[in-house]
């Protein structure tokens, strides 16, 4: 396994906030989003963060900026795409013996101060997702860390990976519902081919209504 490339001690953190900037290698990069078929443009990226503690907590702000192509669905021809992800983090020391990692799970809504008979799951989806609408977005990128280093490689990863586009299309193409609507309608059959005789009548019938001679 290779050796974390993004790490910050946290003893560094003891006199107050720290801001970092790190270079992002061209390789590291290509190996993070290979598995979105995204590929690099030849020159390395940047991450600055800023690490700051709140009690046992650690609090990861910042951007990150790297420069991908990934290929058009229709045409595979190679899209450029400048990401520019922005990181938030909370992070918490992991329980020791405690190999599960949280992966930013949003913390389920508590039900103190709720009567016996309301609670969250009885009182309706309604109100259970008024109750996740309320989660700070601090509490939707909480994590946990170990030992006594931010790693950050694993979190910026994902935070790129979250950035590139599902289903990347050449701007010159047209939609899908352009497509469709240039789309030539069956029109009356050609007149100048011969019609069959078994027709002919309906076709007399067809031309007086129209009022045809």
């Amino acid at each position: 396994m290779a050796a974390p490339s993004f790490v910050v001690k946290l003893s560094d953190l003891e006199h107050g906030p720290k801001k970092v900037t790190f270079e992002i290698p061209e390789d590291w990069l290509a190996r993070a989003i290979a598995e979105a078929d995204a590929s690099t443009r030849g020159k390395p990226g940047e991450l600055t963060v800023e690490l700051s503690k709140n009690g046992k907590d650690v609090l990861v702000r910042g951007r990150a900026s790297v420069e991908v192509t990934v290929p058009c669905v229709v045409t595979l021809d190679p899209l450029p795409f400048d990401l520019r992800p922005e990181i938030l983090l909370v992070l918490e020391p992991r329980a020791d013996g405690d190999g599960r990692d949280k992966k930013r799970k949003k913390p389920k809504p508590s039900p103190i101060g709720t009567s016996p008979d309301k609670s969250p799951k009885k009182r309706g989806k309604k109100a259970r997702l008024d109750d996740e609408a309320e989660l700070s977005e601090e509490d939707a990128a909480r994590d946990t860390f170990a030992g006594d280093e931010i790693v950050l490689d694993d979190f910026l990863r994902e935070f790129i990976l979250l950035e590139i586009p599902p289903y990347p299309r050449r701007s010159d193409l047209p939609s899908a519902e352009e497509s469709l609507s240039s789309r030539p309608l069956d029109g009356p059959a050609d007149e100048s081919k011969p019609v069959d005789p078994r027709l002919l009548p309906l076709q007399g019938i067809l031309k007086r209504l129209r009022g045809e001679d």
